[in-house]
């Protein structure tokens, strides 16, 4: 049962779903919809055991206990029998700041954390004032509602709009690095092909160019999906696409700036000199060695197109203090090896870059250790309070308040 997320982790998580069931829901669409987002396993779905001598479904006792909470709170309203609903403090709570609203929350010395919506807060920046655009958008909901989600084609639609104003805000020399996960089509073992339809929008419509793929590897993604745990037709997912698209077709990058260590085998190489013959080393797919070849130090090794990192802290300073001041972790924080990578890749010291889908403020947090200049926005009120604690120190709160929530 320690495995399943705390009262305080899903309290925002349950008020999120019930306004994306259209601001009224049973319980038991609450449960589900909590569950989906959160990705969460079987298991931890399912997971039950005994209270009072009596076995019951402890994650929906535990959601079940959060409404106490959001309805003490005045989240949520205590009258509905059977249905869940939100009030309007629970509405100002998640924080879903109304188009046209950009209100500043923090700055530090190199960047801004904007409360408002990508669509407001990105028309208010700067022609060409950009570096680097990079973000971890939401995943897109392919299953279609009779609420109104985003499905398939609106969630292309959406991003295509906003990466539209992105290229204006980009300089000629500028990228756009874009994290995507996989999803799976509705009641079907295959994959959605929204990647791909999402490129050939932004290069065909748009006019970016697809610099590179990249991959992060994650080796321990937890597996959500019945195909792989249940039915046991598919295997753990544990890759998402990284796409870095750039305005031109000569972007600002400089693989020197994150080369990897130069391992022994090589350092022993170049002590003797480099390659010791030639054509003679021809590999199976032709390529032939030169004499003297890796003989000289370039101060490392050129990196891939893979980032493997793990993804799973939970008590570091920013799970600490959230918790203790009684704020929401976010579910799915960019992991920050990626940013890190193509922070220092893209851009130099003093460059301003945007994370549009701010999140937990991973985006930020690399930027202040990396000198670089920042901007960042995020529409839940929650999620950038506590988006501070991964900035640290160096904030000043111009809404004090907001660590109280």
């Amino acid at each position: 049962m320690s495995d399943l997320p705390s009262h305080k982790q899903l309290l925002l998580p349950v008020l999120h779903a019930v306004e994306s069931l259209g601001g009224t829901a049973t319980p038991r669409d609450v449960v589900r919809k909590v569950a989906e987002n959160l990705e969460l396993t079987d298991k931890l779905k399912h997971y039950r055991g005994k209270v009072s001598g009596r076995e019951i479904d402890l994650f929906g006792r535990r959601i079940r206990w959060v409404r106490q909470d959001g309805i003490r709170r005045g989240f949520l309203n205590a009258a509905s029998y059977g249905v869940w609903e939100l009030t309007a403090p629970g509405k100002n709570f998640i924080g879903n700041i109304k188009p046209g609203i950009v209100i500043t929350i923090y700055e530090t010395d190199r960047g801004t954390a904007l409360w408002g919506l990508a669509e407001t807060a990105g028309a208010l920046i700067e022609k060409e004032s950009i570096n680097l655009v990079i973000c971890s958008p939401e995943y897109p909901l392919v299953k279609s509602k009779e609420y109104g989600n985003r499905n398939g084609s609106d969630y292309l639609n959406w991003l295509t709009d906003l990466a539209r104003d992105w290229k204006r805000i980009l300089v000629d020399s500028g990228s756009l690095v874009l994290g995507l996960g996989p999803v799976w089509q509705r009641g079907e073992p295959t994959q959605s092909l929204y990647q791909e339809r999402l490129i050939l929008k932004l290069v065909d419509d748009l006019g970016y160019h697809l610099a590179q793929y990249f991959y992060f590897h994650n080796p321990g993604k937890v597996p959500s999906s019945e195909w792989v745990t249940i039915r046991r037709v598919r295997v753990r997912n544990v890759m998402e696409d990284v796409l870095w698209l750039s305005k031109t077709k000569n972007p600002k990058a400089n693989n020197n700036n994150v080369l990897l260590p130069t391992t022994e085998r090589i350092k022993k190489l170049i002590a003797k000199g480099g390659q010791q013959r030639g054509w003679q080393n021809r590999t199976p797919s032709g390529h032939s060695g030169t004499i003297g070849g890796f003989g000289r130090d370039n101060g490392g090794l050129i990196p891939t197109n893979l980032i493997t990192a793990t993804n799973s802290a939970s008590n570091d300073f920013y799970h600490r203090e959230c918790r203790r001041h009684g704020l929401p972790i976010h579910p799915a924080r960019f992991a920050k090896a990626v940013p890190e990578f193509f922070v220092r890749f893209l851009t130099d010291e003093n460059d301003v870059v945007y994370d549009p889908l701010s999140g937990s403020g991973i985006v930020p947090m690399v930027c202040e250790e990396q000198n670089r200049n920042w901007l960042s926005s995020e529409r839940a009120l929650a999620y950038i309070s506590g988006s501070k604690f991964h900035v640290r120190h160096n904030y000043r709160n111009l809404a004090p308040h907001l660590c109280a929530i």
